[in-house]
Order: C-alpha cells, then structure tokens, then sequence
C-alpha cells in the first residue's frame, strides 16, 4: 500500500489549489526528501516537537500541516535555533513537509467552510469587500442559524462544537440576538470592517485586537475570538478526510493526537 509521489502532490493540489494561495504565504513542501513511494502520511495543524516524536514513532514518511513550517527564507540551518533543530530532526528521519495553508482557507470545502459546517450555518456563502476596483472574495465566509439564539446561547453553542478547552473572548451584549453570522478561521481580524457591510450580526475568528475588538464594539457587531488554535484545530480532521477519499486507500493516513495550543486557562 504506497502512493507515488507525483500523484501525491497532484491529490494535494487539488485539495489545496496553490493558486488560492495568498502572496505573503508560502505552501507547498517544505522539505522534499525524494521519496519515489509513500506508505504513511501525518496531518498536523503544524510542526512541534511533539508532533515531530509522533511522527517518528508512526514511521511516517510525510507530515502535511497547515501552519508552513518555514514562512521565509533562512540563510542557516542552525540546531541551536527552534526551526533549525525541527529541519534537522525531520531530515535525519527522512520525513518530508508539505504545507497547505491559506489555500486551504479559501478553498471550497476548506477550513471556513469545515467550520461553517460545524455549527450548521445556512445559505454559506464568501464574505465579500468592496474596492474601487469592484468587489473582491476574502477566505472568510458568512451564513445564518436556523433560529435566532442570543449571544450568551451562541458563546455556549460554539464552545462546544469547537471543542474549546480555553475560555473564548467575547464583545457584545450577552443578551444580543444573533442570526447572521461570519467566521474566518485563524486571524481574521482584519475582516471586520466585511463582517459589518455584509450584515453579520457576530463575526467568529481568533487572535482579535484591542483595537479590531473596539471597533466592532463601537459597529454594534458582536465578536467571539476563540482562538487561532481554536478556529483552526479542524484543519486535521477536515483534510485527512479530503486525502483519504482522493487517495483511495494507497495510503495509510494519520491525524496528529497533539495538542498543538500553547495556551493554558489556569485556575487559582
């Protein structure tokens, strides 16, 4: 049971288009180390130590994140430095690296989609921007509830789904009700100002802010930042499925069990 790995790279740019990919990311492999054949395929949000020993220990020969492992260029492979000793350690195992990150964002079926799905949103569709050259798509996506439930109600709603383990953070009236919705997982911040014009009476994303968390305040739109852990965890179980289904079983493929969040709620 092995897949080549030109076909490979053909499943993973279907499920990830690099032409979706924004101009400040870098996808693709990170390390290629030439494997001819794959048996073992790892899907992690992104490189740990941690998930490197789970790699090792499953005899993986590629671990697919959504996070780069490298976001620019470096001019040295050093030990001493987190990102040089991750290189060295997967090089000396013969692990290879691949990235889809923002592509998988804005792709159809991809992490907003995955997420918007998760709290069983109605009528998706993209959060929308309006320029002077016209109107452009951002990775986000917008939808509404089934029923109108208040903010409180919703805040407990998405804690669940989710899976959150750290308090989320919250701008709005508790008892505000919320029927249109938009979402951007990961650091969406800088989609607020499309969360307003497109209507949202909520916007979902992570890493808000003081100032972003103001002016949505100030809009009257509500805010819940669950993290960008939080929002974006669902990466392995969303593209491990999508590679399953593409690979058709040539392949044995693994969802990384670490905790990649590096945030603690703690308790006094």
């Amino acid at each position: 049971m092995a897949i080549s790995l030109t076909e490979l790279v053909s499943e993973l740019r279907t499920i990830a288009p690099r032409e979706l990919e924004e101009d400040w990311d870098n996808g693709g492999f990170q390390i290629n180390m030439g494997q001819d054949m794959m048996t073992k395929i790892l899907i992690s949000l992104e490189i740990t130590s941690e998930v490197i020993k789970e790699a090792v220990n499953l005899g993986v020969d590629c671990i697919i994140t959504h996070h780069p492992l490298l976001f620019h260029k470096i001019d040295v492979i050093d030990a001493t430095t987190i990102t040089g000793s991750y290189i060295i350690q997967l090089i000396r195992h013969g692990i290879s690296v691949y990235s889809a990150h923002t592509a998988f964002d804005s792709v159809f079926g991809g992490n907003n989609d995955y997420m918007a799905d998760l709290l069983d949103l109605q009528q998706v569709r993209k959060l929308k921007v309006w320029t002077p050259m016209g109107n452009r798509d951002l990775s986000g996506r917008m939808g509404t509830f089934h029923e109108e439930r208040t903010l409180a109600e919703t805040v407990k709603f998405v804690e669940k789904v989710l899976d959150l383990k750290t308090q989320v953070k919250v701008v709005g009236n508790p008892n505000q009700m919320i029927k249109t919705v938009g979402l951007c997982t990961g650091a969406g911040g800088d989609s607020i100002d499309a969360a307003i014009r497109n209507g949202c009476d909520l916007f979902i994303t992570g890493d808000i802010s003081h100032h972003e968390a103001q002016k949505a305040k100030e809009m009257g739109l509500c805010l819940i930042d669950a993290g960008h852990y939080g929002t974006e965890h669902i990466f392995a179980e969303n593209f491990a499925s999508k590679l399953r289904k593409a690979s058709e079983g040539k392949v044995e493929i693994f969802e990384s069990n670490i905790v990649a969040n590096p945030f603690d709620s703690m308790i006094y």
